[in-house]
């Protein structure tokens, strides 16, 4: 018996979504303009040619690996939310949850973004895919704010503000653990959550402090 190991042969879903999960993380680690289709193929272990037999040239690598980002948060979220359904408070939860478990992909996926921003390089596809998840994200947190305020769970807010607020926090929070390599992108969000239940008005109330006791009045010694 050979000491070799067969290599197992994927299958062409499974050799595609190795393909776009390598140049997600070479995206990540270096500006996508400068990472090459040989860069990723070298990165995954793969012919060039083999890339080109799956993507017709980068610019189309590029906006699939951001469309596989999206989707892949966007599975996980769609998996938390029957659970949630008709909770108001519960449908944020599932977006914040999905944020933190999707952390390391939306950690490059924000990364990629960020780097087709300020790069000067305009693909109306890469544009609307941004657009596109953000509207997706204004657009959860708002039903559910809106949901929770006719029922009387939260008190009465300026709804689009409130989300666009949430999610602009959540932006800060990828960019700042990218920034300042802290890895406190769960414990930030949970602080995110427990902020927006007091906003909200759905934290629980303090016990109000007992006034002090007044001091017991000396008799007075007869004369």
């Amino acid at each position: 018996m050979s000491g070799k190991q067969t290599r197992k042969r994927l299958d062409p879903a499974e050799r595609k979504e190795l393909i776009l999960e390598g140049a997600l993380k070479l995206f990540a680690e270096r500006h996508y303009t400068i990472v090459t289709v040989r860069d990723i193929a070298r990165g995954c272990g793969m012919n060039v040619a083999l890339i080109y037999h799956y993507f017709d040239d980068k610019d189309h690598l590029v906006r699939s690996t951001l469309a596989h980002a999206i989707g892949e948060f966007l599975d996980s979220y769609s998996a938390r939310t029957a659970e949630e359904s008709g909770d108001p408070l519960g449908e944020i939860g599932a977006w914040l949850d999905a944020n933190v478990e999707m952390a390391p992909t939306l950690l490059r996926m924000v990364k990629l973004m960020a780097d087709y921003s300020v790069s000067g390089d305009r693909h109306d596809e890469i544009g609307q895919m941004i657009g596109e998840f953000y509207a997706r994200e204004q657009e959860v947190l708002e039903k559910a704010i809106r949901r929770g305020i006719r029922q009387g769970t939260f008190r009465k807010v300026d709804v689009k503000r409130t989300a666009r607020q949430v999610s602009l926090t959540l932006d800060g929070i990828f960019h700042a653990s990218a920034s300042r390599a802290d890895n406190r992108i769960p414990q930030d969000i949970a602080d995110l959550a427990d902020l927006l239940r007091r906003i909200l008005g759905v934290e629980e109330a303090e016990t109000p402090a007992k006034p002090p006791k007044k001091p017991r009045r000396k008799p007075v010694a007869a004369d």
